[in-house]
Parts: C-alpha cells; structure tokens; sequence
C-alpha cells in the first residue's frame, strides 16, 4: 500500500495527553506507527479560541451562545488557517476525530474520514447539554452537515454508527466500527497480567470522577452486599470522594496518570485488585474498561452505551442491566470467587481481548486499512 499522507485536523491539542481523557493523542500515535504519513494541521499547541467559549458557555449561560457572531468567526478562523496550511502541506486524505463542528464550516476536495464514540443525538439524550434549543438546533445542523460531507464515518460502537445512520440518515455503506484502545504507555506485559490470583480479602477497584453517573453508590451497595454475604471485601474508590464512608473503604481522591509516580500507583491498583466494578449510568465508549482488560481485570458493568462494543459477557468481563442492585453485583462476584478456574480463565481472556481488539496498534492497523481501501 502506498505511504498516503493524511492531514490531522482537530482544534484541540491532541499533542497533548490530557486532551479529550488522551484519545486524541493515542489516536495521534497509533497513526505514526503505520505506514501513514501524518501531517499535523491546526495549531496544536495553541488550542482555538472557540474551545474556550464552548467551556466558558457551558459553565455559565451569560456567556457568548453557540451560533453567535464571535462563535462562529472561531470557526470560521479555524477552516481558513487550515485551508491555508493544506496550501503549503500536501495531503492526500483527512482525518478528523470528534470534529464534527470544524468540518460543517470546511471546505475542501479531499476525503475526510471522521472518527467519534457518538452522536449528538445520542449525546443529548444520555449525559443532556447545558444549552437552549436555539444552541442545540445549531449544534444538530452542523452535526448533520458533518455526517452527509465526509467519506467515512468511524465510530468506536455498533450504538453510536446505528445512531449515525437511524438518526442523521448516515449512509451505512460509510459507517465502520473500529473500538478505542487503552490509553497506556507502558502496558503491562501478559506475564504480569496473567500472574493475577484471588485472594482474600476480595479486592475491588472503582475509577471514575463522576460519582452518580459512574454508579458509585452501587459500587459501594456491592461492598457491603459482599459483606453481608460473608465474603471477605475492600473497595478502593479513584479519582472523587464519596459521599459514603467504611471501614473496607479506602479512597483516593486524585491520580495523574501524566505524573510517572502516580500512574505507577494506578497501575498496581489494577494490578492487585480481583474486579473492576463500574456500574455506570451512562457511557460512550469508557477508555477505562480497555485499560482494565490490558491488566488481565475482569470488569462488571451495566449494558449501557457502547460498551457491549467492549465488552463480552463471560469474556472480558460482565455485563448486568442498568436496573441491577449492588446484591446482584455481589451474587455475581460471590459465584466466580466460589470457581478460581472459571476467574482464571475470566482473566486470560480479559487479556486475549486487550491483546487482540482493546489496543491503539489494532485501531491504527484497522483505520490505516480503511484509509487504504477508500483511496485504493
């Protein structure tokens, strides 16, 4: 296959590991370690104007609205310094992840592949924006110019492409499923993954910022289940403090996995522990599960979003209903502690999954195809 240059485009600093929770960045070097040629486009470094209005108007309303003069000469901004760049900087194809409203303002005759975890549409329904109608009816119009001028749309779950095509009457033909990797450095091996044992106490590990819509309060209702239940347990909480506290509960508040001491400290956290419990109340397509299957981790989760793109049920984990208790959590890890071979082989396969479809080398290998295929 011919080394084709393909332009990165996005507004936001995908140079940098925060942004977009470091799935741009990944997506950014899994790119690199093809045969692709990436050009970067934008200024990355220096983050658009826009994004900080977009951040100031979901904060506080006084703001300027999206539709706005100001709005939309940022976006505008950014396809004219672009569009200049591609002046100076041959491409043969773009590739835009979660760009949908730079692209509506774009004009070009190269092929743009745009890659999300989900739809507007979707996005509104499930986790709801802090805008008026009027904001959301332009966000739906330059959503939906997006969908109908690129030429491949690549979505990270079966839920969000069906979203693509049933509500933005997206051409299926168009549409490819491709899931996120891991966003890890320094991935453990299979060795130490696949050295996991159960042991007791029972360790379960929660991560996430967001309490209520992460499903804390049933991560911690399975604690006590596990107790009641006779099961010796501990649950350790990352990245927020409860609004519950006990004796098996340890928190802690804050990890940066940027800073080498304290992913180091996450890392052994998913190291030791025996599950994964993220009961979540709504996801796209949740990095963290991916990390947790890199780790040899058995996740119990909720059938949700796009995770049964991620997981299968009896594979890499667990999925129960968004209705399920915390004691059904606990009969549920109570069933696989009482068989080691069956958790044994839950681990192996929590890692076969990592190693064969929940990785950025498998993305890039997939998306570099796609490229391909479609300039071919």
């Amino acid at each position: 296959m011919p080394s084709y240059r393909v332009g990165f485009l996005s507004s936001r600093n995908y140079l940098d590991r925060n942004a977009f929770s470091g799935t741009l960045n990944s997506m950014y070097r899994a790119l690199k370690a093809t045969d692709l040629q990436v050009v970067e486009l934008g200024n990355p470094q220096t983050p658009y104007r826009w994004r900080q209005i977009w951040h100031r108007v979901m904060k506080n309303k006084t703001s300027r609205k999206i539709g706005s003069p100001d709005y939309l000469v940022e976006y505008t901004k950014f396809a004219y310094e672009v569009q200049k760049q591609l002046i100076q900087r041959t491409c043969d194809v773009l590739f835009a992840p979660v760009a949908s409203e730079e692209l509506s303002f774009f004009q070009t005759n190269l092929p743009i592949v745009y890659c999300s975890d989900t739809t507007l549409k979707l996005y509104q329904k499930y986790y709801s924006l802090n805008l008026d109608n009027q904001e959301i009816e332009w966000k739906e119009r330059l959503e939906r110019i997006t969908l109908s001028k690129v030429s491949k749309l690549v979505y990270s779950s079966e839920w969000a492409a069906y979203s693509a095509i049933e509500d933005y009457q997206a051409d299926a033909a168009k549409v490819e499923v491709i899931p996120f990797g891991a966003n890890l450095d320094d991935p453990p091996s299979a060795e130490q993954a696949l050295s996991r044992k159960l042991g007791s106490p029972c360790q379960l590990l929660f991560v996430g910022k967001d309490w209520q819509r992460k499903g804390g309060t049933i991560a911690f209702e399975t604690l006590v289940a596990l107790l009641q239940r006779g099961v010796e347990a501990e649950l350790v909480v990352v990245g927020t403090v409860p609004p519950v506290k006990h004796e098996k509960l340890t928190v802690i508040p804050y990890l940066n996995k940027n800073v080498p001491q304290q992913r180091q400290k996450l890392n052994e956290l998913f190291l030791k522990s025996h599950f994964f419990v993220f009961p979540t109340r709504a996801e796209c397509s949740p990095i963290v599960i991916c990390e947790a299957n890199a780790f040899g981790l058995p996740v119990l989760t909720t059938d949700v979003g796009g995770i049964p793109t991620i997981v299968k049920s009896g594979e890499n984990g667990y999925m129960l209903s968004l209705s399920a208790s915390g004691a059904e959590y606990a009969r549920l890890i109570a069933d696989i502690v009482s068989e080691p071979n069956r958790y044994e082989q839950l681990v192996h396969s929590c890692r076969r999954e990592y190693d064969q479809r929940l990785n950025w080398d498998k993305w890039g290998e997939r998306m570099s195809q796609i490229i391909g295929d479609m300039l071919d």
